[in-house]
C-alpha cells in the first residue's frame, strides 16, 4: 500500500458540489455544480494524514495507524462507483 500512496495510479478524481460550500477560512464559495480536481498525489502527501510523507515507511499501514486515519486519505483508485474498474478483479 505504502507505494501506492507515494505513487498513485491516478492522479486526480473529480467531484461535482452537490450543495454550495463556503471554503473554511476564505470568502469563497463553490456553488452547486461546480466541477473539483482532488489531487490524489497531494492527499497522499499530506503531513496531516502522513507524517514525512516523502519517506518510504509500510508501517502507515498497520493496522492500528489506519484505524487512526480517515477512510479518504488513501485513494489509489478514486473512491464510489466510478473508481478503478480493475480493483475489483485484483
Amino acid at each position: 500500500f505504502e507505494t501506492l500512496r507515494k505513487y498513485p495510479p491516478v492522479a486526480f478524481i473529480t467531484r461535482e458540489s452537490v450543495q454550495d460550500y463556503k471554503m473554511p477560512d476564505s470568502n469563497l464559495v463553490l456553488d452547486k455544480g461546480t466541477g473539483v480536481f482532488i489531487s490524489v498525489l497531494g492527499l497522499h502527501h499530506d503531513e496531516e494524514y502522513y507524517p514525512n510523507p516523502e519517506v518510504f515507511d509500510p508501517e502507515r499501514f498497520s493496522e492500528e495507524n489506519v484505524k487512526e486515519r480517515h477512510h479518504y486519505a488513501f485513494l489509489p483508485f478514486g473512491e464510489g462507483p466510478r473508481n478503478c474498474i480493475g480493483m475489483r478483479f485484483g
